[in-house]
Formats: structure tokens, C-alpha cells, sequence
């Protein structure tokens, strides 16, 4: 069983972009690998406190959208993304049970960044798109190749800490290189705003493990490929940021809210707006969505609002549909998590249960960043790459012993 683990933990990285809901196949192969615990000859599984919290935040959130939607007599499709949390505990066991080789998340992240990066400047040179998206939207393409470039990064500095292979350390670095590429050409922002935030975390656990000095080379390297990125002729990174700060402009001086910058702030104000009206247990989503449309209809909002189904703000979106209890769902389940990888991050435990725990932490911390311009949690490859990835990182975390590590 570990061989199965470890290739479905490979697969649901390394070809999760490139392959239309390629994450699905890991996830799927978990999921249906979990029904073995259910076998007499099964090994005892022990869970300890941790391990329950986590899974309480998963199954918290599950049955929290369970009960909101039957209260809003939301259709039965409204359930399928909660459900996905709830399929994910039984995958997180049978990781327990039978632990992935470490090294297959790690190659699995770096053969998935390389190909999202391909992917990327195949469909930006040769098919002359703007903002490439492989077979998704582009912000949600974004933001994934961002988690791809971090789970690389992690990947690399395990190659280097356990002295593997020039050619281990070539995958990783082509891996971040080529997962940086994607992102920057999907031209999602929000995935922007979530790097510098886990360089930041990634900077305070090497200084918190006595690895200051391994901060010098990477800082000076990301200074110059920022440098590069921002002087190049026709830049995504220049011309979306310009293009940010000139419809934001237009919204506050001239309420412009037909542009991309301009419809988010105007959401902004509409959920601000709609929130205190229902902080008990929202609107439910077909509620949030007709009482956008009144605002539009009486003039308080403009029809630029009317057909987004979320608010592209992961919290305020929760607010408004589903009150405080929706708000608490999503914070329980990004800093919940968090917590408990922060745990399992520290000097003392072995090299693979650090990487793992650190890896996990920048999960959490990126759709914390991600939720603040989109409503991962309303995809369902945000919801798929956030379940799926959290219980295979927590999975790597729990079980490593100190000692000589897995070899990738």
C-alpha cells in the first residue's frame, strides 16, 4: 500500500494543471485506497489530539455547509464542495496508515510546476494568449502554479539538506523557476500577494532553525529576478499592476466598476453592504445572488455585480451567505491547520516531518492570501488542491520518526 499511496500522492501534483481536473486522479485513488482500512486484517491506526483537530476542522466545515444549505433550501450541487472536505478525512487516514514516500510529493510538485510552466508559454507564444490558464481560469491556474512553486522551493531545500543529487536539485530549481513563470503569466494578483507572505514565513523558520545564513543567497536571487520581471519589455508583472492601480483610480473617482479592478471593489462595498442584514446565517447563495440583483434593479449597485456568483473575497463571501458561522468555517479551517503544522515545525523533529510541517504551513498561509481577492473555496480546484494536499503535508508531518530520512 505504501507504493499506492506514493503514486497517488505523485500524481495529484505532477499533472494536477496540465491534465484537464488532473488532480482528481490523486485525490480519486486516496479516497478509494481508504475503503482497505475497512478490512479486519487492516493495521490499528492510533490517532493522537492533533491528528483529531484536524480532522475536526475538515468535518467542521463539511456539516457546518451541510446545515446552512438545508436551511437555505440550497440545490444539491451547493453540496458537492463541502463534500470534498468530508472525502478527504478517510484519504488522510489511509496516509496515516500506509505514509507516501516523501520524496514522491516532492518530485510530484516539481514534475507539476515544469509542466504548468510549459503549459503557460505554449499558450502565451504559440497560441498568443494574454493570460494563460491551461484548461481553467487563469487566476485559479495562478494560483495553484503558486502553491506548485512553493511546495518546489520546499522540495529543493529538502534536496539540499539531505545532500541528494545534482539532479534532484535541478528538478526542484526548474520546478519554482518554471512554477514562478506560470504564475506570472497567468497574470493572477492574488497569487502575487501570497508569495512575498510565505518568503516571509519561509525566512523566519530557516532563522528560527539556525539557517540565517541560508537566507542570503535566495534574498539576493529573488531580488534580481523581481528586478528582471518588473524591466522587461511588456512585462505581465509591470503592465497588471499599472493596470491595477488605474482602475482602482477610476472606481474611486469616477465609480468605474466595468473593469476587473472596479467590479471587485464594487463587491467589496455591495457584501459590506449586505452583510449586517443577515449575520445570523446569511443569504445562502441564491439569496446573496437576488439581492444583488435588487440592488442593481433600484440603482445601488452597478450591473457589473449581477452575474458573479461569489464576491471574490473568500470572507466576506462566506459572511454574506452564510452569517458568522460561515466566517468561522473558513477561519477554523485555514488557522486551525496552521496551528497545528506550526507544531510539528521546529527544531528537534526530523528533517522530512519539518519540510512537510513547513510546506503545510505555507498552504494555509497562501489561501489566506489568495481569499483576500478570490473565493478559492467556491472552485473546485481550490477546494480539491486545498483538502487533498492539506491531509498528504499533515500525513508527512504526524508520521515522520527523527532519524534518517526517506530518500526521494
Amino acid at each position: 500500500m505504501p507504493t499506492y499511496t506514493s503514486l497517488a500522492v505523485f500524481l495529484l501534483s505532477a499533472i494536477s494543471l496540465v491534465i484537464a481536473s488532473g488532480f482528481s486522479l490523486g485525490a480519486g485513488m486516496l479516497v478509494l485506497g481508504a475503503t482497505v482500512l475497512l478490512r479486519p486484517a487492516s493495521p490499528r491506526l492510533r490517532l493522537a489530539a492533533p491528528d483529531y483537530l484536524f480532522i475536526a476542522a475538515l468535518g467542521f466545515y463539511f456539516l457546518l455547509h451541510v446545515a446552512l444549505n438545508l436551511i437555505h433550501h440550497a440545490p444539491g450541487r451547493e453540496y458537492d464542495a463541502p463534500l470534498r472536505f468530508l472525502l478527504a478525512i478517510p484519504a488522510l487516514l489511509l496516509l496515516c496508515t500506509f505514509p507516501p514516500r516523501p520524496g514522491a510529493l516532492w518530485s510530484g510538485a516539481a514534475v507539476g510546476a515544469i509542466g504548468a510552466g510549459l503549459l503557460s508559454l505554449w499558450q502565451w507564444l504559440a497560441w498568443g494568449m494574454d493570460r494563460p490558464g491551461g484548461s481553467t481560469n487563469p487566476i485559479q491556474y495562478g494560483n495553484i502554479s503558486a502553491l506548485l512553486a512553493v511546495l518546489s522551493a520546499y522540495g529543493l531545500a529538502r534536496a539540499l539538506a539531505l545532500g541528494h543529487g545534482l539532479r534532484w536539485k535541478l528538478l526542484h530549481a526548474t520546478g519554482v523557476l518554471m512554477a514562478l513563470v506560470a504564475t506570472l503569466l497567468s497574470g493572477s494578483r492574488g497569487s502575487w500577494l501570497a508569495l512575498p507572505f510565505c518568503a516571509i514565513l519561509a525566512a523566519y523558520l530557516l532563522i528560527r532553525a539556525g539557517q540565517a545564513r541560508r537566507l542570503l543567497k535566495p534574498a539576493v536571487l529573488a531580488l534580481v529576478a523581481l528586478a528582471v520581471l518588473a524591466l522587461l519589455p511588456h512585462s505581465p508583472l509591470t503592465a497588471r499592476y499599472r493596470q491595477a492601480v488605474s482602475e482602482a483610480g477610476g472606481y474611486l473617482q469616477h465609480a468605474d466598476a466595468q473593469s476587473s479592478v472596479g467590479a471587485r471593489l464594487e463587491m467589496l462595498r455591495v457584501g459590506l453592504y449586505l452583510a449586517p442584514r443577515h449575520l445570523l446565517l446569511g443569504f445562502g447563495k441564491e439569496g446573496m445572488m437576488q439581492a444583488k440583483q435588487h440592488m442593481v434593479e433600484e440603482g445601488l449597485a452597478s450591473d457589473s455585480v449581477a452575474e458573479h456568483t461569489h464576491l471574490h473575497n473568500e470572507y466576506l463571501d462566506a459572511l454574506v451567505k452564510h452569517g458568522i458561522p460561515g466566517l468561522l468555517a473558513v477561519l477554523v479551517l485555514y488557522l486551525l491547520p496552521l496551528r497545528l503544522f506550526a507544531g510539528r515545525a521546529v527544531p528537534g523533529r526530523s528533517i522530512e516531518a519539518r519540510m512537510a510541517a513547513g510546506a503545510g504551513m505555507m498552504l494555509m498561509l497562501s489561501y489566506l492570501a489568495f481569499g483576500l481577492t478570490q473565493a478559492f473555496l467556491t472552485h473546485n480546484n481550490g477546494v480539491m488542491m486545498f483538502a487533498f494536499l492539506g491531509v498528504i503535508l499533515w500525513s508527512l508531518a504526524r508520521q515522520q520518526p527523527a532519524g534518517p530520512a526517506n530518500t526521494a
